[in-house]
């Protein structure tokens, strides 16, 4: 894999690295009990749900929109954890890009691409807001 701060700029023509403007918008984290955790982080520790599905949730944690993405486990599914990391980015379909001309592997992730470090870890690319 290149080095994909120096191929984006290539890329794009601008001399921004790939990251700048980036943040996280949410760690996914599998949970065999949702409705267990779900309470735990909204009662316990007090954060706020902001979404709420039979299969998932959104626990807000901080005010520039950070979230706790919880998901429900199936079956016996391992907890690797975390389940993936969603960075916002300015621009997805460029970062997208870079990734693809640094030669980065991209697969699809729910309506987004995801990509993994060479240890497996996942991230995807959410729009900033």
């Amino acid at each position: 894999m290149g080095d994909v701060s120096q191929k984006h700029s290539a890329h794009t023509g601008r001399d921004v690295p790939l990251f700048d403007g980036c943040g996280i918008d949410h760690v996914g984290i599998r949970y065999h009990d949702l409705q267990k955790a779900v309470g735990w982080f909204r009662d316990t520790l007090g954060l706020p749900v902001d979404h709420e599905t039979r299969t998932m949730a959104f626990v807000r944690v901080g005010g520039d929109g950070s979230h706790l993405a919880l998901f429900q486990a199936e079956g016996d599914e391992p907890l690797r954890q975390p389940h993936h990391v969603a960075l916002r980015v300015p621009d997805t379909a460029a970062a997208e890009a870079a990734l693809r001309t640094a030669g980065v592997p991209l697969r699809r992730l729910g309506p987004n691409w995801g990509f993994q470090d060479p240890e497996g870890n996942v991230f995807h690319f959410m729009p900033s807001r």
